[in-house]
Formats: C-alpha cells, sequence, structure tokens
C-alpha cells in the first residue's frame, strides 16, 4: 500500500519456505505490483499463485487481462476470463470488458468484436463504458469505416461518448480529410455534454489545425463568439501554436498578445515559438516588443527564446544590443535554471566578444549546468589569437576536469602557440600525456615541435621527436629531414663523432634511405 510492492517480494521470497503466501496475499501483492507498474513481477506471481491452484480476486483479474494481452500472453488473459466465469459468472461482463480492453489497446480489434458479437448475441447488453473502449480501438488502427458503423450503433442504443472517445475520432476523421464528419460530432457531443462545451470545440480546433484547416478553425471562432463560449488558457495556446503550424504567424501572434491582455500567461512553447518565428522572419522589432511584454510580468526567457533575440541582433550588427540585452536578463533574474548558452558562447566568440563568452559560459557553471565541449574550443580558440595562452590554458584544464574531450585543432593550436612563446618543452609534454592517455598526436602536432626544437638548435631532442612521429606511423617532410642532415656539422661540435654518425645512420634508416644489410 506504500508503493513497495516489488521489496514486499523480495522479503517474502527471502522468508520462503517458512512461510507460504495464501489467497489474499497474493491479491495484495499482485495489486500493489500492477499499481506500480510493474507487471512483468506481477505476471510471475500470478504464475505461481495459479501453479497452487489459488485464483485471483475479481478486481486483480480484471487489472492483470489487458496488460496479459499487451504482453501477448492472450491464453493466460483468456485462462483468468475463464477462472471469473467459473467462481463468479455474475461478473461475466467485468471480465469481458477487461479482454476485450486488452485487445483494443494491443490492436486486435478482430478478436475484440468476436467477443463483442458473443456478448449481443448471448442477450448482455454493453454499457456505454465498453462502447468506448471498442470505439477508440478501432481508431486507434485508423478503421474510419468500422468506427461510422459502432458510432451509428452507440447512437441508435443512446449510449454517451466519452470526451477520450471524441478526441479519438476528431483526430482520425481530421487525418482522413472528413472536416463535415468532425463537425457533426461537436455537435453530437454538444447535444450529449453540454457542460464540457468549452473541452469540445478545444479539441475540435487542435486538431483542426493540425492538419492544416485554419478557415474552418475561424468559423467556429465565429461560433463560440455567438454562443458567448469563452476561450480558455487551454483553447488560447492551441490557436496560437495551431496557426504556426498553419503558417499564419499574424494570426497566432494576435491570439498570443489578446491572451497576455486577458491576464493568462501563454505556455513557454507558445512564447518560445512566436518569438522564434517573428525572429526568422526578419521582426526583430516586435520580438523586443513581445520580450519587453514578458519583462514586464517577470517570465522567464528560455534558452530558445534568448538564443533567437540575441542572434538576430548579432546578425543586424547590433553587438553592444545582444549584449544588453543578455545582462538584462541577468539583472532581472529572467534566465532559467536549465539555460544552455553553449551556440551564443559561439557565437560571441566568433564576435571577438570573449569576455562575453566566458560570462556566460560562467552562468551555465553557477546554475550547475556543463557547457559542452566545443564551448571550450572556441574559447581557448579566442584567447589563443589574441596572445593571452595562460588564459587559453586554464580554460584547457578547466575542460579536462570536466571530462570533456577538446578538438584536435584545439590541441594544434595550443602547441602552435607554446612553440611560438618559445614552450616547446611544454608542447612536447601534451604530446606526451595524449600517448600516455592512448591517443596519438596527429602528424601536425609532431611537426610544430620538431621545427620548434630545430630552430632551438636541440637536435636530440628534435631527432627523438621524429623517432616517435616515424613508430606511430608519420613520415616528416623532406624539408624536415634535410634541415635536421644540415645542421649535423653544428652538432658535431657538440656531440661525438660516432654520436653523430649513428644519428645519422638512425634518421637515414627510418626514413627508408638505408637497408640491413
Amino acid at each position: 500500500s506504500t508503493g513497495l510492492a516489488d521489496t514486499a517480494l523480495v522479503v517474502l521470497k527471502q522468508l520462503q519456505p517458512c512461510f507460504n503466501l495464501d489467497h489474499t496475499d497474493y491479491n495484495h501483492l499482485i495489486r500493489g505490483l500492477c499499481n506500480e507498474g510493474k507487471f512483468s513481477l506481477a505476471f510471475t506471481v500470478l504464475d505461481d499463485m495459479l501453479d497452487r491452484s489459488l485464483a485471483p480476486c475479481l478486481d486483480v483479474s480484471v487489472l492483470l487481462i489487458p496488460q496479459l494481452c499487451k504482453a501477448h500472453r492472450y491464453d493466460k488473459a483468456i485462462a483468468l476470463k475463464d477462472i471469473i466465469l467459473k467462481e463468479q459468472p455474475s461478473f461475466s461482463h467485468a471480465a469481458d470488458c477487461a479482454l476485450i480492453c486488452g485487445f483494443c489497446n494491443m490492436g486486435s480489434t478482430g478478436k475484440a468484436d468476436t467477443l463483442f458479437r458473443d456478448m449481443l448475441s448471448k442477450g448482455l447488453t454493453p454499457d456505454d463504458e465498453l462502447c468506448n473502449i471498442i470505439i477508440q480501438g478501432h481508431c486507434h488502427v485508423n478503421d474510419l469505416r468500422k468506427v461510422g458503423e459502432l458510432l451509428g450503433f452507440a447512437i441508435r442504443k443512446d449510449w454517451e461518448l466519452s470526451l477520450t472517445s471524441y478526441k479519438n475520432l476528431v483526430r482520425l476523421v481530421c487525418r482522413k480529410g472528413r472536416v463535415q464528419f468532425a463537425l457533426s460530432l461537436k455537435n453530437l457531443m454538444l447535444a450529449q455534454c453540454p457542460l464540457d462545451g468549452l473541452i469540445i470545440y478545444n479539441i475540435l480546433m487542435f486538431y483542426l489545425l493540425k492538419d492544416g484547416n485554419s478557415l474552418d478553425v475561424n468559423k467556429i471562432l465565429t461560433e463560440m463568439e455567438e454562443k458567448k463560449v469563452v476561450l480558455d488558457e487551454v483553447g488560447h495556446n492551441f490557436l496560437v501554436y495551431g496557426f504556426l503550424q498553419c503558417r499564419d504567424l499574424s494570426s497566432s501572434l494576435h491570439y498570443l498578445t489578446t491572451m497576455i491582455s486577458k491576464g493568462l500567461k501563454p505556455s513557454n512553447r507558445s512564447l518560445r515559438k512566436v518569438i522564434s518565428k517573428l525572429c526568422d522572419a526578419g521582426n526583430l522589432k516586435k520580438a523586443l516588443k513581445l520580450s519587453q511584454e514578458m519583462r514586464l510580468r517577470g517570465w522567464m526567457h528560455d534558452s530558445s527564446i534568448q538564443t533567437s533575440i540575441v542572434e538576430s541582433l548579432l546578425l543586424c550588427g547590433n553587438i553592444q544590443g545582444a549584449e544588453t540585452f543578455l545582462d538584462r536578463m541577468g539583472e532581472e533574474s529572467l534566465t532559467p535554471d536549465d539555460i544552455n548558452y553553449d551556440y551564443l558562447i559561439k557565437c560571441f566568440c566568433q564576435h571577438g566578444r570573449l569576455n562575453k563568452a566566458v560570462h556566460l559560459m560562467n552562468t551555465m557553471l553557477k546554475k550547475h549546468n556543463i557547457p559542452v565541449s566545443t564551448s571550450y574550443d572556441f574559447i581557448i580558440h579566442g584567447f589563443c589569437a589574441q596572445n593571452k595562452l595562460d588564459i587559453a590554458l586554464n580554460f584547457y584544464s578547466e575542460m579536462l576536469s570536466w571530462n570533456l574531450k577538446p578538438r584536435i585543432d584545439t590541441v594544434e593550436m595550443l602547441l602552435h602557440r607554446f612553440c611560438q612563446d618559445g614552450k616547446t618543452e611544454l608542447a612536447e609534454q601534451f604530446l606526451v600525456d595524449m600517448s600516455h592517455g592512448g591517443e596519438t598526436p596527429t602528424r601536425k602536432m609532431y611537426c610544430t615541435v620538431i621545427k620548434s626544437y630545430h630552430m632551438k638548435k636541440n637536435l636530440r631532442k628534435a631527432s627523438e621527436l621524429l623517432q616517435a612521429m616515424q613508430e606511430n606511423g608519420y613520415q616528416p617532410d623532406f624539408e624536415t629531414h634535410w634541415s635536421l642532415i644540415s645542421n649535423l656539422n653544428s652538432a658535431k661540435a657538440k656531440d661525438t663523432d660516432n654520436a653523430s654518425k649513428g644519428f645519422l645512420s638512425r634518421l637515414l634508416f627510418k626514413s627508408g634511405f638505408l637497408q640491413k644489410k
């Protein structure tokens, strides 16, 4: 009863064989597992129960039968139905309903129809619930002809359609282009459930707009106005998003602003989609005006909204305006906890605004959102381009601390800058660290460091790296070869003749110029 049925099952297994479950215990256990959605465990317990010749009670059987059908264990589902008919024949209707529900949920509408006809042939009178189950089943398999037959049967029997059935029916007929059918269903439902009029209209407008029937929706809105049916928050959001699907941005914006003027708050999706479409259409002024309305009400600007507006400002060349907008978001606490600035970090790096890019990254980190590796890549490249190697290296270290893998060109850029600044040993250490980490440095990385050592007249280090480079399957270019060889005479002044010869022989042999005898 406290939602720990699987724990109870573990405890009971540990107590066996000293403790045996009785009929009541099994029912409690299965009921709990079903309520928690752990049907696989419930089936295991059911099998054990049936092996002991114990039958589940009615409510447990009704819970299990549809799920057994869903798991394609039809034989077991029918066995439970037979048990109910044998032990509690007065509840045969409940068993049939459960089985029909199971068949319909799995799309086996043929089996459901057969069982339904059997009920009718036995003189049993199906109720509204069963009728709705079958109608929904045929809607799910898109069988409009059968749906029409069942709907006619339901109307003749004066059965009441549920809102769920109505929703499924409207979805199907709108998809099939049967708009007049959908309007007739609306009239039927309004006659049956006048108190649910607003919900009925909302469902109809949603599916009409989804299939692009904006003209029919405008007629329905006129009808609602005549009948004094007032749109609620749900209906407004349906219209905002639906007209966008019909590529009618003007109508979408109209209902969004109308909604706000009535004191209703649009959904985040509505705000996000409208602002995005306004920016895409070049209506930045309207997007900023809508943002201003949101700010006045203290509404959050999610990642998509901020990105759409800032990107549009940047494309217009208004970099200062973009920065001011983001500053205002922070100052007025309009940035949600799940904010993502990865795309904008890239944009500001490309515009040379590294300080703003770093600020956005820090904002994400303060809200416990880790930027993606490419955000760090762009920032590192930016600081390298500004010859701020120490800052770039700090971001590189931070990146590694988050277990983010830098791009190859990022590491190549760092190595190039190290060598330019005379820090060739640090560049070499990068190569060593990569190798120890199971990564193979690129040919460009090796060549960069080798040339740097060559420029520093450190031929010993250059030759060692050249050998490591060749061991990794790379062949240095002719210029690198010749530069090292041509400097051997100067190297002789520092090294012994044997050492020099060993170096030259090794170099030529690795390059394929000498062959072993």
